[in-house]
């Protein structure tokens, strides 16, 4: 029920008034979580997919958490840091998951909740 997008994008400038033709980003990111509760921890399990005929070393991952609905913000969901080395093969993809806390501090509102989240990662060639 949680689903991503985005990444990084390769675009080039082709001048003023000029719009740049659009190209496929070299990663994408794809990953979702379901049935939390105040107090849940988790693993929020990723897919990264790699566009490329080249290695990527993933260099930065953030995820970013929108609020679930009325009385339930984002500030009650908490997202643990990409916190490793990772390189994806030329059009492969690799799994990888990172910690997800629901504070007990949440309200009842947030049982069964569904936060949008959204995904950037930036990578180099390996």
């Amino acid at each position: 029920a949680i689903a991503a997008l985005l990444v990084v994008a390769l675009a080039q400038s082709r001048g003023p008034g000029r719009a740049a033709p659009r190209v496929r980003p070299a990663l994408k990111v794809i990953g979702g979580l379901r049935y939390l509760y105040p107090g849940a921890r988790r693993p929020l399990p990723l897919v990264i997919r790699n566009y490329r005929g080249f290695r990527i070393r993933v260099v930065s991952l953030k995820v970013r958490v929108g609020n679930a609905r009325r009385g339930c913000g984002r500030r009650y969901l908490k997202v643990g840091r990409f916190r490793r080395r990772l390189t994806v093969a030329p059009h492969g993809f690799r799994t990888l998951s990172l910690p997800v806390t629901m504070l007990r501090s949440a309200p009842d509102a947030c049982k069964r909740a569904v936060f949008p989240l959204s995904f950037k990662a930036r990578g180099r060639k390996a």
